[in-house]
């Protein structure tokens, strides 16, 4: 795989294009003046890789362009891709075109419609790139999710945009940004070569191998349970038939044989005989029911009583009472004279103050109490009998309570008794039912050998993915391209005669940088000083990992763009203009720079591509032969043309 780019083109409103075409597997020159749209191109690529956001600078590429687009290479494949310019003060577009086998820049952009989105053109590019499944799973307590490389992540090593290539605490593309060091650091060992391109198929296999032979020792660890004899679970069995009834308590196997033989009686299916209750005047709720018809009849039948007894009181009070005021009346029997008066006294015949009775009406009472006990004599044995009438009936009540009292509680007696018979049977059932499966997996041990043979391969399987898997391996692995990467880092670098450059250098996985072991310590780029040195450290650090990329054939674009390199010795914003290669220090450093690009891509034959864009212009026939652009006099990206309101 060799991902290049064939050219960058522009689409203005009117419909026409600008392409900045490049020479494959060579240095590339894009060298004008400042403000000619240089950086751009970068920008472009970028974008049109599916970045979410597009970092073109406003002004009047934002203005005049509609569509940017890329065609790129893939081992003479042409993979064209569009994408619509969000415009000034846009950040994104989804207006993306996408077409494969294609073998020039389309004229126009007539055609051009959206056929594909961000997220589905990162998939495409990492088909292209041929970037296997995989996933890396970061070590043990780290919070972070487990990530899978692709295309996204692959761009960060051909790309150095201006702010970035100067940068001495940043070394990859959109370091700087949220979670994009973290992916970096994930996804560097797999575009190293360190996991192997089947690793995430092995890591599901080990996974799947794992599960199923968990699965499976469980199956035999439980069969071997049950099998053991003198297993607690086989005397737990026992204790609970002999519990529950099922096998007599002074039964006490001795052999093997006879345990299982005990076990199998206990588990036998068997009737259950529950006790009958056939008389329904029996049942409780009528029970209930009569107790409730005689408590009320003898309530009914105790007030009648009282009713009568309190009458019977009422007579003998009255009898007594009448029986004085006979006798006081008949003292009336003394008095001789039958006098009609009563208004003197008929003893001493005085004048009374208040008159009496006459003796005529007292002898009228006296006849009507007579009347009146004699009624009461007449009628009182009736009362006396029908009384004693109203105790037998209470009588004959209250022992058909006490009968029915009786009654409920044998009914609840037996109704307590039913209960546990019946909780008895449940719990005889339940345990037969663990006999029985005891036994059934007893005999199915006997007979499946397969299950211990199953383990067995099982567990060499894991044992071989584990192997295969060891992350100490892995670790090696990675060292291992890291110190090629350190190794070729540590040419360039003496090439390019940089500060700390004739010490080991290595790169830093775990902090993203470059950093040199000297005799004093390690120094990260970060401690190491000079724009000239952090220019050339991540020119060095790139070419020596893209050099492991191609010598390994690791799905990372074949393509190396840099925006600037020069601006450690010419400022950005001043046109250093034509310059010869000896003149100064600066000028030796910047051809040393370059001359090293040129011949790393005329070392590596045609595998791996350089796209430069500077506004230096070395005075070399080298440097002349890998012009691909020179914008100067007027000549930028965008033409004149396009510019609104010409």
């Amino acid at each position: 795989m060799t991902l290049q780019l064939r050219a960058i083109a522009i689409y203005s409103h009117t419909g026409e294009r600008r392409e900045v075409e490049f020479e494959l597997g060579r240095l590339n020159i894009v060298t004008g003046a400042s403000k000619t749209g240089k950086s751009a191109l970068l920008d472009i690529v970028d974008f049109c890789w599916g970045r979410d956001e597009c970092t073109v600078a406003e002004g009047e590429i934002r203005r005049s362009v509609k569509w940017f687009a890329v065609l790129f290479d893939n081992d003479g494949e042409g993979i064209f891709i569009a994408r619509h310019n969000p415009g000034p003060g846009g950040r994104g577009a989804d207006h993306i075109y996408f077409e494969r086998n294609i073998d020039e820049l389309p004229a126009s952009a007539s055609h051009f419609l959206q056929n594909v989105t961000a997220v589905a053109l990162r998939s495409h590019l990492s088909q292209i790139l041929g970037i296997a499944e995989n996933l890396y799973v970061p070590e043990p307590g780290a919070t972070r999710v487990p990530l899978s490389a692709s295309a996204s992540q692959a761009i960060f090593f051909s790309l150095q945009a201006q702010d970035e290539i100067a940068n001495r605490r940043l070394l990859f593309h959109r370091q700087g940004e949220q979670h994009i060091p973290v992916a970096i650091k994930d996804t560097l060992p797999y575009f190293l070569g360190a996991m192997e391109e089947d690793y995430y198929l092995k890591q599901r296999r080990y996974n799947e191998a794992r599960a199923r032979l968990r699965r499976l020792e469980k199956d035999l660890n439980e069969l071997r349970a049950l099998t053991t004899n003198a297993t607690t679970a086989t005397e737990a069995l026992l204790q609970g038939a002999k519990k529950v009834g099922l096998v007599e308590a002074d039964v006490f196997p001795e052999t093997t044989e006879e345990l299982r033989g005990v076990l199998r009686g206990a588990s036998a299916p068997r009737e259950f005989h529950y006790a009958k209750t056939d008389d329904a005047a029996s049942d409780l709720a009528d029970l209930e029911d009569r107790r409730r018809l005689i408590r009320g009849q003898l309530m009914e039948l105790r007030e009648e009583h009282a009713q009568f007894v309190r009458l019977d009181r009422e007579a003998t009070d009255f009898t007594v009472e009448a029986r004085a005021q006979e006798a006081r009346l008949a003292s009336i029997g003394l008095i001789a004279s039958e006098a009609e008066g009563h208004e003197s006294c008929p003893l001493c015949e005085s004048k009374l103050a208040v008159a009496v009775p006459s003796v005529s009406q007292i002898r009228e009472s006296l006849r009507h109490v007579g009347q009146q006990l004699t009624t009461v004599s007449r009628d009182r044995p009736r009362l006396q009998e029908h009384i004693a009438s109203l105790e037998v009936q209470r009588a004959e009540l209250e022992e058909q309570q006490r009968t029915v009292q009786r009654d409920i509680a044998t009914r609840i007696a037996d109704n307590e008794r039913l209960r546990i018979e019946q909780d008895l049977f449940t719990e005889q059932a339940r345990v037969a039912g663990r006999i029985g499966y005891y036994l059934e997996n007893v005999q199915a041990i006997q007979e499946d050998n397969g299950l211990r043979l199953a383990v067995a391969r099982g567990r060499a399987e894991v044992a071989e993915l584990e192997k295969a898997l060891d992350p100490e391996a892995l670790n090696e692995r990675i060292a291992t391209a890291l110190s090629l990467v350190g190794r070729d880092l540590t040419a360039y670098a003496q090439a390019l005669q940089l500060e700390h450059g004739d010490n080991p250098l290595r790169l830093d996985r775990k902090n993203l940088t470059v950093v040199a072991d000297t005799d004093e310590g390690a120094l990260a780029l970060s401690q190491i000083g000079s724009g000239e040195n952090w220019v050339g450290y991540h020119v060095a650090a790139h070419l020596a990992l893209h050099r492991l990329f191609r010598a390994r054939k690791r799905p990372v674009p074949a393509l190396l763009m840099l925006d600037q390199p020069s601006q450690a010795h010419y400022p950005p914003d001043r046109d250093a203009g034509v310059i010869s290669a000896d003149e100064d220090e600066d000028q030796a450093a910047v051809a040393r720079l370059y001359r090293e690009l040129y011949n790393y891509c005329e070392a590596l034959g045609g595998a791996m591509q350089i796209i430069v864009a500077d506004h230096v212009e070395l005075l070399e026939p080298w440097f002349t032969d890998a012009t691909a652009q020179r914008w100067r006099d007027g000549i930028k990206l965008v033409p004149m043309s396009w510019l609104r309101g010409e």
